[in-house]
């Protein structure tokens, strides 16, 4: 926590269960921080891989926690993805924009080439009043700076 206060950073994100959450929360509370919980995809179950499990985690917290809503995980889990941001929306402390190419699997694809509605997603948060970070976020081996200005291009045309 040092570390994201010298940077100025507001929010932390990460997917930390059971009693450490609370000294998360007391932590972050007291630094005037806040936490997101990142959800996310591997093939054996993880902790949160759906909006409800986000929503377990975050009960009896208090509104210093959140979640950090990876997108393209949430539809790689195989979970709607306009759906996970309707329900976690008064809980949303960062956005991941990310497009995969299926359920079950972690290929990432250009934005808006996959199966997570990320126009519908955009939609979605604009009719919730999100306001806070959207972060495009693209794993791919190789040069991507053509794809960054595609991905970019794309975001922006939906905002």
């Amino acid at each position: 926590m040092r570390g994201a206060v010298l940077l100025g950073s507001r929010n932390i994100t990460g997917d930390a269960t059971g009693d450490i959450l609370k000294r998360i929360d007391e932590r972050c509370t007291k630094e005037g921080l806040t936490f997101g919980i990142h959800n996310h995809y591997f093939k054996q179950k993880f902790a949160y891989e759906s909006p409800e499990d986000v929503l377990r985690g975050l009960a009896g917290l208090s509104k210093t926690m959140g979640a950090a809503l990876d997108i393209g995980h949430i539809a790689s889990c195989g979970y709607d993805t306009v759906d996970a941001v309707r329900k976690l929306a008064r809980h949303l402390k960062m956005v991941h924009l990310k497009d995969v190419q299926a359920s079950g699997g972690e290929v990432n694809v250009l934005l808006g080439k996959g199966i997570a509605r990320i126009p519908q997603v955009m939609q979605e948060l604009k009719k919730v009043n999100y306001s806070g970070l959207v972060a495009i976020e693209y794993e791919h081996e190789g040069p991507v700076e053509e794809d960054v200005r595609i991905e970019v291009e794309y975001a922006r045309k939906l905002l």
